[in-house]
């Protein structure tokens, strides 16, 4: 309950804006689009019941070696849901719009054998993803704390009533002192639906993080904007390490 609600306040800053957006608002704000400058396919995947996490170690150097060699830009991601069984963990491949290719990627994971430890499904086969940085400066985490929340605007709301309060929001987790960036992620730009993806350096991070907002007069306030402009499920938390 604790990680649902104070994931719920951290999105509901972002998503905070008046009721009382005029037309000539609603309509420039439909103009403002996501900076969507990467792709990316979620795998989904099950350990065989005789099989171990020490498999998925051993499968991973030669993995990423082929990956590499196919797609040089790639990133790859591996996570672990911290809510749910050892024997589930799931693959991010990302790729900027020019060089993805999910097929390869799956055709890899077949052809290097994955499928004699674990089952796989591609979750989404295409992700649009913008990366949100506090002063626009790119961190790169080789390990990290992750919460997901699959969200939904609120008739009359889009990303331009949402982006109204990006640079607000990064300001006050710049005060934190932490380490931090989001992920705004879409099937496409015309799609209601979203998901918002918090990165955090470390467990202590996320403690620094959760007890400022709780800490926060107006988080009664921030709740009640965030449910006036969209609705999101609970969050789902994971560990998760970057191999590419």
């Amino acid at each position: 309950m604790f990680k649902y609600l104070t994931s719920f306040l951290i999105v509901s800053i972002l998503t905070a804006c008046s009721s009382e957006t005029g037309l000539d608002d609603q309509r420039s704000s439909a103009l403002i689009k996501p900076d969507f400058s990467m792709k990316q396919a979620r795998f989904d995947c099950l350990l065989s019941k005789d099989k171990s996490l020490n498999s998925l170690e051993a499968f991973i150097p030669n993995f990423v070696i082929k990956t590499k060699e196919s797609l040089p830009s790639a990133s790859l991601e591996i996570l672990f849901n911290q809510e749910a069984s050892i024997d589930k963990f799931s693959l991010f491949y990302l790729d900027n719009d020019m060089n993805f290719n999910s097929d390869t990627v799956r055709n890899l994971l077949d052809e290097e054998g994955i499928s004699d430890f674990a089952a796989c499904i591609m979750h989404n086969n295409q992700m649009l993803s913008s990366n949100l940085y506090i002063d626009n400066k790119v961190l790169n985490l080789d390990s990290f704390e992750v919460e997901i929340l699959d969200c939904k605007f609120n008739n009359e709301f889009n990303y331009g009533t949402f982006s109204i309060e990006v640079d607000s929001f990064l300001n006050l987790i710049r005060n934190q002192n932490i380490l931090y960036f989001a992920k705004f992620q879409q099937v496409n730009e015309l799609s209601s639906e979203f998901t918002w993806i918090n990165y955090l350096g470390s467990n202590s991070d996320k403690d620094i993080l959760y007890k400022g907002w709780i800490n926060e007069e107006d988080s009664i306030t921030i709740q009640e904007s965030f449910n006036t402009q969209s609705t999101c499920e609970s969050a789902t938390s994971y560990k998760g390490y970057k191999v590419l």
